[in-house]
C-alpha cells in the first residue's frame, strides 16, 4: 500500500508502510525538508533517534536556540508528519509517529 504525503506546496513523498526496509529519521527528513531547515533541526533529529522521544526542554538545550525558537523547530518537525506531540503543554513530549521507511 503506497500513501502520498504532502509535506508542502512544492514536495510530495510517497510512503509505503508496508515495505520492510526501515530508513533513519535523519534520512527521511533530509529529502523531506528544505537543506536550510535540516541544518536547523539536525541536532533535535539526532537526540529524537538516540531516545525515541524529546520534551521541549531538552529540545531547547540541543539547538542552543530560545524557547520560541526550539518551538518553531519542533513545529516544522511535526508538520513533516514523522514526528508528533503528546500530551499537555507541561507535560509536552515529541515523539516519532512510526517506523520511517
Amino acid at each position: 500500500m503506497e500513501t502520498t504525503i504532502k509535506i508542502r506546496d512544492d514536495f510530495e513523498a510517497k510512503v509505503n508502510f508496508n515495505q520492510k526496509n526501515e530508513r533513519s529519521l535523519s534520512e527521511v527528513l533530509s529529502e523531506v525538508l528544505k537543506p536550510k531547515d535540516y541544518e536547523k533541526v539536525e541536532i533535535i533529529i539526532e537526540v529524537l533517534q538516540e531516545k525515541g522521544n524529546i520534551t521541549p526542554k531538552e529540545a531547547e538545550l540541543a539547538c542552543k536556540k530560545s524557547p520560541a525558537t526550539s518551538r518553531r523547530y519542533m513545529k516544522m518537525l511535526v508538520e513533516t508528519g514523522y514526528v508528533f506531540q503528546e500530551g499537555s503543554t507541561n507535560s509536552m513530549l515529541y515523539k516519532i509517529r512510526y517506523p520511517v521507511s
